[in-house]
């Protein structure tokens, strides 16, 4: 085996040096170019955007950079202090606004080199703009049809996020800007400013996601100011929100109407979610829900009725869809109308909004197929300045048809003797509680969109009914309303195939100039139904009348039944009503007739009254069988006191007038009472009511006709 000495050693192959000295004078060159176009490529980039901003603005604009800094590898670019403003001096060229732009820093990153030589769309990680302050005081006349990509020149921008910081904004003049904003952020992602991007409709204008907030947004509107603390959106989220949003009106909220309307509005928290931002950007709306939370609306309403709100949204929209609005503890406030009604309490739910397009005749309610409401107190105006009309409770729903108003208040501003003066006649002075009224099978599209009131039910439970009158007044020369054929001639559309009134009160005061006790006439336990209330000639006529029922307790003591036809389309005025009074004590009436005719009733016991009569515009004429026993009647002077006189007026009318029993006597025929009373138009039906009541029966007492029909169209 051969030592390790005895081997002969292998030569060592060495590296030529002067491969090493190309390489380092290659690298020393190249740090050299480097430096050299470092050096001058600033200067000369900032020369160029400044003076190629000029050229192509034709000398509108003006740029000045601070500080521009490139970057070769990977390519980018930051420049501070930069600032653009129009030459007042310039044209206006290409439509471009009239502005003035200043940002403190901004940054590109990672530009491709590549695409950027082979002008193709090019990719950049992305941009960010900080300190960023526009004033934008005036858009152009015209603007350009060609997109703002067509306008680059290279096929396209990729940024794949763009941000801007500390962003304000002005709108207008300086000193009183149509908008301002700021400070904002705004976060752009994947922002493809290319025709691809621009043909992508998944995206909100070239983004693929937006997300921004902004914070003391001030807008003029016509004849408004909007100031908004702070709007937040995000296309991920697909929420918009809003707080402490405020609408102000440059006039003040009152019962003098202008040609436009004035609205005050306050919004402390609004939440739009489930918009659809690329819809949104090719104007087309669309959302899930839009929450507001305690909305205070005050409004006056304008001399002439705005344009719908699809109207007004079609020069901005082609359609616009909402799947549900809440709003909660809200208030409300209308001036500028007679009823000037203010609602508290609203918790409002409306359900599948379409307000655009607009398809054929609307069935929904106002755009929504279906709403729910509730309130608290609400008040009103009514009549005004006469009555006040309020009600602690309102629920409706309009897909179950349903309406209900609990304790509702029809009160008078003023006295009986106050609404006479001011009238300058009688005028009925109406007081009016309702515990409970409800509609049933009530059709709110019907009512929404054509103006007509139809419904299954309507019900009133525990209503109190005070009517006050004064006779020392001069009557009303107007011709009433409360009448069948006025009822016919309602100027909307109504149809109610039953209203239902249970456990009502009513009492009627009358003042007679005789003396300053009122009369007093009171119907307890009372209880109608009227069937087929109606307006509609398909439904009303001859053939198919309304009929009423009702019953209860005349002064609490005596039971009464009536039934009445009527045909609220004939012109005549012609219904029919008959009825029964149960056996009670004459003496009852004297809390109405003794302060208002000085008749009181000494004694008189009534079986059983039947009547039947037919009205019309001239008369009320029928038949009355009473069947009473033992009456005596007494005439009183203005003391309420039987006088020398009136004794002996009392005497003549017992003696020869009276008939005290009827029959006569037992098993003898009951003498029947003719009904003939002249109407006076003036006057209610119900006026007419008791007046052909009272002159049969007169004539039924023995009463000659021809003074029993003088002396029941005596008030």
């Amino acid at each position: 085996m051969p030592s390790p000495a005895a081997t002969p050693a292998l030569p060592v192959r060495r590296r030529p040096l002067w491969g090493r000295w190309v390489g380092a004078v290659l690298l020393l060159l190249g740090a050299g170019v480097w430096a050299l176009l470092t050096f001058w490529l600033d200067p000369w980039l900032q020369r160029q955007a400044e003076q190629r901003v000029h050229a192509v603005s034709q000398g509108r604009y003006q740029l000045r950079i601070g500080e521009l800094h490139t970057r070769l590898w990977p390519l980018g670019l930051e420049v501070r202090a930069v600032r653009l403003r129009t030459l007042v001096a310039g044209p206006d060229s290409g439509g471009l606004p009239r502005l003035e732009l200043a940002l403190g820093r901004g940054q590109v990153r990672s530009i491709s080199w590549q695409a950027l030589l082979r002008r193709a769309e090019v990719p950049v990680d992305s941009l960010t703009l900080d300190s960023l302050a526009l004033q934008l005081r005036e858009l152009p006349q015209t603007t350009s049809r060609q997109p703002l990509h067509a306008r680059l020149p290279v096929a396209g921008v990729r940024v794949g996020k763009l941000t801007i910081r500390h962003l304000l904004g002005h709108y207008g003049p300086t000193h009183r800007p149509v908008m301002a904003a700021g400070p904002g952020t705004l976060v752009l992602h994947d922002v493809r400013l290319s025709a691809a991007g621009a043909a992508d409709s998944g995206r909100i204008g070239y983004a693929a996601g937006v997300a921004g907030q902004v914070q003391g947004l001030t807008v003029r509107l016509p004849g408004h100011t909007l100031r908004l603390r702070r709007l937040q959106l995000s296309s991920a989220t697909r929420q918009l929100r809003l707080d402490s949003l405020l609408v102000h009106p440059r006039q003040p909220i009152s019962n003098q109407r202008s040609p436009a309307l004035r609205v005050s509005l306050t919004v402390p928290h609004l939440r739009l979610t489930g918009l659809d931002g690329p819809r949104l950007a090719r104007r087309q709306f669309q959302a899930d829900s839009l929450l507001v939370l305690s909305p205070h609306l005050a409004l006056t309403l304008p001399a002439q009725k705005p344009p719908s709100l699809h109207e007004t949204l079609k020069a901005y929209l082609r359609s616009c869809q909402l799947q549900t609005l809440v709003i909660r503890r809200g208030s409300v406030q209308v001036a500028g109308t007679e009823l000037a009604p203010a609602v508290a309490g609203v918790e409002l739910t409306g359900s599948d909004f379409r307000v655009l397009p607009r398809l054929g005749p609307p069935t929904d309610i106002y755009y929504a197929q279906a709403w729910h409401l509730r309130t608290g107190r609400a008040t009103a105006t009514l009549s005004a300045p006469y009555y006040h009309l309020s009600w602690q409770r309102l629920r409706a729903d309009t897909r179950a048809g349903a309406l209900q108003l609990t304790r509702v208040l029809l009160l008078p501003t003023m006295s009986v003797v106050s609404l006479a003066r001011r009238k300058g006649h009688q005028s009925a002075h109406v007081s009016a509680r309702f515990p409970a009224m409800w509609l049933r099978g009530f059709d709110f599209a019907a009512a929404a969109n054509r103006a007509e009131l139809r419904a299954g039910e309507l019900g009133l439970r525990g209503a109190q009914l005070t009517t006050r009158s004064d006779g020392r007044f001069p009557a009303n020369p107007r011709i009433s309303v409360v009448t069948p054929e006025a009822l016919g001639k309602v100027p909307f559309r109504f149809a109610v195939e039953r209203l239902r009134i249970s456990q009502a009160r009513i009492t009627m005061l009358y003042r007679a100039p005789r003396s300053a006790t009122p009369g007093t006439l009171q119907i307890t336990r009372f209880a109608a139904t009227l069937r087929n209330l109606t307006n509609n000639p398909a439904r009303m006529g001859a053939a198919r009348p309304l009929i009423g029922e009702a019953s209860g307790w005349l002064q609490n003591q005596g039971r009464a039944r009536l039934t009445v036809r009527a045909n609220l389309l004939d012109p005549t005025g012609r219904h029919t009503l008959r009825g029964t009074f149960f056996a009670t004590s004459l003496t009852m009436l004297n809390p109405m007739t003794v302060p208002t005719i000085g008749l009181r009733f000494n004694s008189g016991q009534v079986q059983r009254i039947d009547f039947r009569m037919a009205l019309d515009r001239q008369a009320a004429r029928g038949t009355l069988w009473g069947c009473y026993t033992n009456l005596k009647l007494q005439r009183l002077n203005r003391q309420n006191r039987p006088g020398v006189l009136h004794r002996l007026q009392t005497s003549v009318i017992n003696g020869v007038f009276i008939r005290d029993n009827n029959p006569r006597r037992p098993g003898q025929m009951l003498k029947p009472g003719r009904i003939l009373s002249a109407r006076e138009r003036r006057f209610s039906v119900f006026t007419l009511w008791r007046q052909g009541l009272v002159s049969g029966m007169l004539h039924s007492s023995g009463v000659p006709k021809g003074l029993a029909k003088k002396l029941s169209e005596t008030d």
